[in-house]
């Protein structure tokens, strides 16, 4: 039902994101991503694929049309990473059990465009450019692997129709209680890349880094997938916010 309704709740979401509205459209040039990966290995090769510029996905009647932006660089220390709805981390701010390579990588959004309205389709963190040969689950402790494209998932719920990615080291210099609060700064930072039904910040905490943007549909709860390259190595950390049914592919 959630894909014969996708193209109506496309449209009537606007408002329902849990977020302040903040006045004015951007009106900036987005760094949009025009090379495509050498080869696409793995299924589902949507997650790769999504990030293309002139990459088409069918929903029933609705052609979507699909590109790739990066937002910018996120800083990772210790290798762990979080990925959560910032009104809940305080309870959600788990750290993945992967530990992934340190330095500063790209972030990047899938951006899904029907007609003149756009939304996030995905979100990633892309370690390298080497080609993914294989998909697994982002696992928190605790949890045990799973097929992918599996009727069970492993996910994160969202609540504030938001999602911030950053390293576990950050999470000791955040503020919890002003992300709990939407006239928080980094609301406000997200309201100055605000591109109508979606929008994001790159944000600085105590010299670490945050990457929020909003997640899709809104609310729901959401699975993270790592892609991992020839030699074992992580290459691509994705958020799949559910506006395709690749699994049915």
């Amino acid at each position: 039902m959630k894909y014969i309704l996708i193209t109506l709740i496309f449209f009537a979401c606007k408002n329902n994101s849990g977020q302040k509205n903040y006045p004015g459209i951007s009106t900036e040039v987005l760094d949009t991503i025009t090379s495509a990966p050498a080869r696409i290995v793995a299924n589902p090769s949507l997650f790769e694929t999504a990030f293309i510029k002139g990459t088409k996905q069918k929903v029933k009647d609705s052609n979507f049309n699909l590109y790739g932006i990066t937002i910018g660089k996120l800083r990772v220390v210790s290798g762990h990473i979080i990925a959560c709805d910032p009104l809940h981390i305080d309870e959600y701010g788990i750290p993945f059990t992967q530990v992934f390579p340190t330095g500063e990588f790209p972030v990047q959004l899938s951006i899904a465009e029907l007609g003149n309205e756009e939304m996030i389709a995905f979100g990633r963190i892309n370690f390298s450019d080497e080609p993914v040969v294989k998909w697994e689950f982002a696992l928190q402790e605790g949890q045990q692997p799973l097929p992918v494209g599996g009727e069970e998932m492993h996910g994160y719920g969202v609540d504030a129709g938001i999602v911030v990615f950053f390293d576990k080291e950050a999470n000791k210099a955040l503020d919890e209680e002003k992300l709990t609060n939407m006239d928080a700064d980094l609301y406000k930072e997200m309201g100055k890349h605000n591109h109508d039904l979606w929008k994001y910040a790159m944000y600085n905490v105590a010299g670490h880094s945050m990457a929020a943007f909003t997640t899709g549909l809104g609310d729901g709860r959401y699975a993270t997938y790592i892609g991992f390259d020839a030699k074992g190595a992580p290459c691509r950390l994705v958020t799949d916010f559910g506006l395709f049914d690749w699994k049915n592919k």
